[in-house]
């Protein structure tokens, strides 16, 4: 199956050589009305080659329309004859993705192999997170977002809804807390209606009690301290937190749970718990007779305490909770999920507690990683596997401008003492939008989610044929009418400033790595150091997004072509090199680009006098070493391969 480079891949495919006429997907017999939009929606992801139609059988055991919940059997089979197609699934969803599949097959072959798929998810919980909160983004791009979800199989769309930028939720009881962008119950319901019928979940978050400056400018009296007087423009950790104490802050918080369960219909609830800053809860006299009277010691036995208020407000609702896995800290209530992020150890010491977890450590697309480090990593992996996998980033040619910021996980390794109750539900990668516009999420997320998605689907290693699979992943967005990602970042280049015969040598270029960018320079060694809070950040919620590095690819898929010209050598390799250093040649690059495409051109100049025989090895790695290091906020994303090239023998 893999010849077909298919994301996600199914788990068992028996498929021969002989094929049938791909085509509109026709149904034989009558299907309820789900299955039908399902298969209109099919039918216009397909690329239309002739006028052929393939008739469809399907047999849903249980055909009922119930919203999709945790735990659904998603399984289906799938049997391609010279008669047609028949799909078999327990339930409506694995009817679902095996039409997808069917739209995967034709639109990347042209026609319909014959044989037999047996397919299921390896994790239940296969999600993405988006952050509306510090860049709001409209209905129609959640609705296009879903789906492109759908061609993944992805099920579960987490909107972080509440942030210290923005509050997207308009409550009826508190309308004094929406941001002016925000989403009415009416537009969220139609986002509801249009992912059920499309087997996605969908999870708001309200993030308290920190990350909580905007509400505290709609309702200064629900903080200890009362100074936010708007929402913060700036990015980063904030001293804003809510009063755990005040029973009007109970109120509206249990209030707010009501209406979004009005909203949301699934059981989950995700109420953030992150970067929690004590400050002042630990000024409050009033805040330290609370603890002192009830024996809670500490600021993190007070947030716990808090916890446990919350989960009792969302399961008189049948909600149960999500919080990040800062909320573990001090006991966290008994059914709370935890979602992962700080390392490789924080999974098991939520599954040690007798939490599940859902993993998102390995997979935020925000840092600008390649995609084989984001496949690398399996949500059910042993903790040493996901250590190792932490340390190899540090070895990682690709990351040696950011090695000493990567260390900064290490402070967070704590090893679970043993290995507990808690299941691994799945994964969810997390897109934060302190750097992503409604117009550069195409770039940003869908150039590496089809292939994150396919390791919670299938959960297979790799296949060795790795950046064909990923350029075809991105490809078969396009090829069913939901995202050109190449085309997207080639359309915004131009317009942030590149001309169109510098496109190809600014293709080989990527946005530095990690935290890189957000943090600056000042603000990345704070954090090595661990004393961030004061310093400033280049970036805020009104910084314009509108340069190259902002539309360039995070994996360059032009540097992975390029790539393969180095394992063969020869004169393919000098006529690409030479191209490129004609699009180098141009004088009129904007400023910023002229020293990243000057490292470039170092860089392909040393290739040529390598491959001629005019320059030895040494001085070459010394130049391309020298050359690889960042320009500004860019990288020349070629720089790794060409050393590796010149350090074979």
């Amino acid at each position: 199956m893999n010849q077909l480079l298919l994301a996600p891949r199914p788990q068992r495919a028996e498929l021969s050589v002989e094929r049938a006429q791909a085509g509109l997907l026709r149904s034989q017999g009558p299907v309820s009305a789900s299955l039908a939009s399902a298969l209109e929606r099919a039918n216009n992801s397909l690329q239309r080659r002739s006028d052929a139609t393939v008739p469809v059988r399907f047999a849903v055991e249980d055909p009922s329309e119930a919203p999709p919940a945790l735990g659904d059997d998603e399984s289906y089979r799938l049997h391609l004859s010279n008669d047609g197609v028949r799909i078999t699934a327990p339930r409506l969803a694995g009817a679902r993705h095996a039409l997808t599949t069917l739209v995967h097959i034709s639109n990347h072959s042209g026609h319909l192999p014959l044989g037999h798929i047996e397919d299921a998810p390896s994790f239940p919980w296969r999600g993405l997170m988006l952050d509306p909160a510090r860049r709001f983004l409209s209905l129609d791009t959640l609705l296009a977002t879903l789906d492109a979800m759908a061609l993944c199989k992805l099920n579960v769309l987490h909107l972080h809804l509440t942030d210290d930028q923005g509050f997207r939720f308009r409550s009826r009881a508190y309308p004094q807390l929406a941001s002016a962008e925000s989403y009415s119950r009416g537009e969220l319901r139609t986002l509801v209606a249009a992912a059920d019928d499309r087997g996605i979940r969908i999870i708001p978050e309200l993030d308290i009690p920190g990350h909580a400056t905007s509400w505290l400018c709609a309702h200064p009296e629900w903080g200890p301290r009362r100074s936010a007087t708007a929402p913060s423009s700036r990015f980063g950790p904030h001293e804003a937190v809510l009063n755990p104490i005040d029973p009007v802050v109970h109120k509206a918080i249990d209030t707010l749970i009501g209406e979004l369960a009005g909203v949301f219909p699934d059981q989950f609830i995700h109420l953030g718990g992150d970067e929690v800053n004590p400050a002042w809860w630990n000024e409050s006299s009033e805040i330290a007779a609370y603890m002192a009277e009830r024996g809670l010691e500490g600021p993190t036995a007070l947030q716990a305490h808090f916890r446990a208020r919350l989960a009792e407000f969302a399961a008189r609702r049948g909600k149960r909770i999500i919080g990040w896995d800062e909320a573990l800290d001090g006991g966290a209530p008994a059914a709370m999920v935890a979602q992962s992020w700080r390392g490789a150890t924080a999974r098991g010491r939520a599954l040690a507690a007798g939490h599940d977890c859902v993993v998102s450590s390995g997979y935020y697309l925000d840092l600008c990683y390649p995609a084989d480090v984001h496949h690398a990593y399996a949500p059910d992996a042993s903790e040493a596997e996901l250590l190792a996998l932490e340390d190899a980033l540090l070895l990682d040619p690709r990351f040696n401008h950011v090695a000493s910021g990567l260390k900064w996980v290490e402070g967070w390794r704590r090893p679970a003492p043993s290995p507990g109750t808690g299941k691994v539900l799945g994964g969810e990668a997390c897109l934060w939008s302190e750097l992503v516009s409604e117009e550069l999420l195409p770039v940003r997320l869908w150039s590496r989610m089809p292939v994150i998605a396919d390791r919670f689907w299938s959960n297979q290693p790799a296949p060795s044929d790795f950046d064909p699979w990923l350029e075809a992943s991105v490809n078969q967005l396009a090829a069913a009418g939901m995202v050109d990602v190449p085309s997207t970042s080639r359309r915004l280049l131009e317009r942030f400033g590149v001309k169109a015969r510098q496109l190809s040598a600014v293709a080989l270029l990527e946005p530095v790595k990690w935290y890189g960018r957000l943090l600056g320079q000042a603000a990345l060694e704070a954090r090595i150091n661990g004393k961030e809070m004061p310093q400033s950040r280049p970036y805020d919620t009104d910084t314009p997004l509108n340069r190259p590095v902002d539309a360039l690819l995070p994996e360059s898929l032009a540097a992975c072509r390029f790539e393969g010209l180095l394992a063969g050598s020869g004169a393919p390799l000098l006529d690409e090199c030479a191209k490129l250093l004609e699009a180098c040649a141009t004088d009129d690059f904007i400023p910023e680009l002229m020293p990243p495409i000057a490292n470039l051109k170092l860089i392909l100049q040393t290739i040529a006098e390598v491959a001629k025989g005019r320059l030895n090895k040494a001085e070459a790695r010394r130049r391309v070493a020298e050359a690889s290091l960042p320009a500004g906020e860019y990288i020349v994303a070629i720089g790794p391969p060409v050393l590796a090239w010149l350090e074979a023998p």
